[in-house]
């Protein structure tokens, strides 16, 4: 089956898979691997570092008129997949040791695929950097490159290649979804699909539990542009998330990048107490009908009796979890609640 490039996982479960491994990625054994450009190579303490542990400076160098003696670093690695996607990791910190300047950024670049600056202050304190990109070649040289002038940068250490992302065996032109007054719409385009069974549209609340919404049958083959919708009919208030989940017909399952969607209805109501154990109070202005959902947006039926203001629902016999309540009438709103 032809594998196509496509999207980032918005978060990977069950670890992260270590892919294709960089020749001295921490600079422990020198200039080993790192050879191929001109580059700088000292102990953590020359550069106002806490100890002794080798690491690699990018600057300027001496010369502010040429950027023939920049520091700065390369290395080319072979055994990418094509159509995979791959996170660049790396430690880097500002230099604490001489005329610094106050804000050093340096140019990270991989052949095609990548292209992104990367920015240090302040103190020393080396921070993890992740940089996402999709193989298009086997092979892929990195440089680093500074943005400024002068002898004193920016440091690097701990490099690495890691997998975030398998290809999908479609090729998908985007996944985006959107709110509206009532619901969220969810669109999807692909350009080709090969044996594609269809599409689960998942949600989460938390980027954690994942609840299938809905299932769209996918075109099995095709070669043309083929566009896609569905609906949330019932949007969780506040922020959700929702992806893709691409199914072959041999049951194989890949997941699309994470979308976010901060859904607001325009109707107030208040609910309390909040976590809710036997009874929850709703005050609307009016006497309402009230509507309770689960987490998949299922209408779960709880008893209730209207009030003055409101109504109030017995929850004594609702499985602990989260809810969210819709009142119906012309003072309609939604709320959140927690069954503990």
């Amino acid at each position: 089956m032809r594998i196509a490039a496509l999207l980032l996982l918005g978060c990977v479960h069950g670890g992260i898979l270590h892919a294709q491994s960089f020749t001295n990625p921490g600079f422990g054994g020198g200039s080993t691997g790192w050879a191929g450009c001109p580059h700088e190579i000292n102990q953590a303490s020359v550069y106002g570092g806490p100890n002794s542990n080798m690491v690699a400076e990018v600057d300027g160098h001496n010369d502010l008129n040429t950027t023939a003696d920049d520091m700065v670093l390369c290395q080319t690695v072979s055994g990418f997949t094509v159509g995979t996607i791959y996170a660049l990791e790396f430690d880097a910190t500002r230099r604490q040791t001489g005329p610094t300047p106050a804000s050093v950024s340096v140019t990270v670049t991989i052949n095609g695929v990548l292209n992104a600056t990367v920015t240090r202050t302040g103190d020393w304190a080396m921070q993890r950097t992740s940089l996402v990109f999709t193989a298009t070649s086997t092979i892929h040289s990195l440089q680093i490159r500074p943005n400024f002038t002068g002898s004193h940068g920016m440091l690097l250490d701990n490099f690495n290649y890691v997998v975030v992302g398998n290809p999908m065996p479609v090729e998908l032109l985007y996944f985006d979804a959107r709110p509206t007054a009532q619901d969220v719409i969810l669109d999807w385009a692909t350009a080709t699909e090969q044996d594609n069974a269809g599409f689960s549209i998942e949600r989460s609340l938390d980027l954690d539990q994942w609840e299938e919404l809905v299932y769209s049958p996918g075109s099995g083959n095709s070669q043309s542009t083929i566009v896609y919708q569905a609906r949330d009919p019932h949007p969780l208030p506040g922020t959700c998330y929702y992806r893709l989940k691409q199914v072959d017909f041999d049951g194989t399952e890949t997941l699309s990048e994470v979308r976010a969607v901060e859904w607001k209805d325009e109707a107030t109501i208040l609910a309390w107490p909040n976590p809710a154990q036997s009874a929850l109070q709703v005050r609307a202005g009016e006497p309402v009908l009230v509507q309770v959902f689960n987490t998949m947006g299922q209408e779960v039926q709880v008893p209730q009796q209207r009030t003055e203001l409101g109504a109030v629902l017995s929850t004594e016999q609702l499985p602990s979890g989260n809810y969210y309540i819709r009142t119906m009438g012309s003072t309609g709103g939604v709320a959140r609640f927690l069954r503990e």
